[in-house]
């Protein structure tokens, strides 16, 4: 009697297991091709970049700061490179997990995926931000160089900053993170910087800017005149 049971156990694994490992041998291969096309993936994107020279272009600029910051050895050109070969990696992931059919699994990796276009948005709002940190605080230097060196360098620093939080506020807001906190922040920043500065020229610092404006003036008379 037990004998039977115990065939009859082993008869329905082995019949359960024969039925599965077709689901089993297509997880695999989906898995090792979708691997591979991955790093091809990455190897290609490497080459674009390297041969656009994209590490040289963004030298001495806030996204060059930021990696250096980040203590990211690796150039942008292979950073660029291993995200798009994680996020094609994620998708090969989630198509093996479907094949195999656990449902639990896939409906998580499902939402993750749902959600990786706002990722990808936010990460592109913040690199277009800190490249035009750059650009603002280039063109404010070389437009204010000429008369004041020192003010050029601080008002150049002060601008970059300022985009650099503006961007990275849009992009917390892309993600859908606290959008009233940060439309709040936002406010209040901007009031921060209205209200600071209306002090600073009420209780004193009229005079400063007075002189700064006399000097910017006096040198700018000079040079037209020569």
């Amino acid at each position: 009697m037990w004998y039977d049971s115990f065939l009859y156990i082993v008869n329905q694994s082995f019949s359960s297991f024969g039925v599965y490992l077709p689901r089993i041998f297509a997880a695999l291969l989906i898995l090792i091709i979708g691997a591979a096309l991955a790093r091809v993936l990455k190897k290609i994107l490497i080459k674009i970049f390297e041969s656009v020279r994209l590490s040289s272009a963004l030298k001495d600029t806030p996204v060059d700061l930021f990696l250096k910051n980040a203590e990211l050895t690796t150039k942008i050109e292979e950073v660029i490179g291993s995200i798009a070969y994680w996020l094609l990696m994620l998708v090969v992931i989630y198509t093996t997990v479907s094949v195999l059919g656990l449902v639990s699994l896939s409906v998580l990796l499902a939402r993750l995926l749902s959600y990786l276009p706002k990722v990808i948005s936010a990460v592109i709002i913040l690199f277009i931000g800190l490249l035009l940190a750059g650009l603002v605080e280039s063109l404010v230097k070389g437009s204010i160089r000429t008369i004041d060196g020192k003010s050029g360098r601080l008002l150049g620093k002060f601008a970059s900053y300022l985009v650099v939080v503006l961007s990275s506020m849009i992009a917390i807001s892309e993600l859908g993170i606290a959008k009233e906190f940060i439309l709040v922040l936002f406010v209040g920043f901007v009031s921060f910087l209205a209200l600071g500065m209306g002090l600073a020229l009420g209780l004193g610092g009229q005079h400063m800017v007075k002189k700064m404006l006399d000097d910017w003036y006096g040198k700018f008379k000079k040079e037209t005149a020569e």
